[in-house]
């Protein structure tokens, strides 16, 4: 058997221990088999194995045996969005709501609650101006705050300041890298969802389809999360 097609069985099984592993996974996998592949070998092999769909590029150092990227609909967010670019054109924010993770989860979330990402100086203003509109609002909560007044519904938002080293977003929409994150931080602190339901739902979402998980660890670390094996990251 070539070394290419050794290369490709062990993708194959490394593929069914876990949706995501790592360079240092593969490598791992090549020495315990005994494959003779020096480092510039095993990533020519590799790039091929991307172009032929044997597996699929992660992100820097990372692999997946999903091919399909998985997707936000934004179509619920979009009054939200144009509420806050008419009263502020000018500025740099992002949303996402728990409601746009009904697909992936167990219990169907009727009463969401939309986050909005902002500079820190924009707290107040967003936050008033989307009271003055209707919205139920409350303006970066601690966890005493936030289970004392939020109370989930369509018109229910949370403004919280935008964090650095956040994935790049599509347009307005926070992708889902840095919605994995968010969730688990807010379902310690906010009453959204049970944080077991919260990792049970990044589960379910990290094994439906294609992320950037670099991206992913990256946002995790800057916030102090750590995704372990447990959530099926190899």
């Amino acid at each position: 058997m070539t070394a290419k097609a050794q290369l490709h069985e062990l993708l194959v099984a490394l593929g069914k221990r876990a949706p995501y592993f790592s360079y240092k996974a593969i490598q791992a996998s090549v020495n315990a088999a005994e494959l003779e592949l020096k480092n510039s070998s095993l990533k020519s092999y590799l790039s091929r194995a991307v172009k032929e769909g044997v597996v699929y590029d992660a992100g820097r150092g990372w692999y997946s045996r999903l091919s399909t990227p998985v997707k936000l609909d934004p179509a619920p967010l979009k009054p939200l969005v144009r509420a806050i670019e008419k009263a502020f054109p000018l500025l740099d924010f992002t949303v996402w709501s728990t409601g746009q993770l009904n697909p992936w989860m167990h219990h169907l979330i009727a009463k969401p609650v939309a986050f909005v990402n902002v500079p820190e100086e924009a707290l107040e203003p967003v936050a008033e101006k989307l009271e003055d509109l209707g919205w139920t609002v409350l303006s970066d909560p601690d966890a005493a705050e936030g289970n004392k007044r939020l109370k989930p519904g369509e018109r229910m938002v949370v403004v919280r300041r935008a964090r650095q080293r956040i994935p790049e977003p599509m347009g307005r929409q926070a992708r889902m890298e840095q919605v994995l994150v968010e969730v688990l931080l807010e379902s310690v602190q906010l009453p959204i969802m049970d944080p077991h339901e919260a990792k049970n739902t990044v589960r379910e979402v990290l094994e439906s389809g294609l992320l950037q998980v670099s991206e992913l660890q990256r946002y995790a670390e800057s916030r102090g999360v750590e995704l372990s094996d447990g959530l099926l990251i190899n």
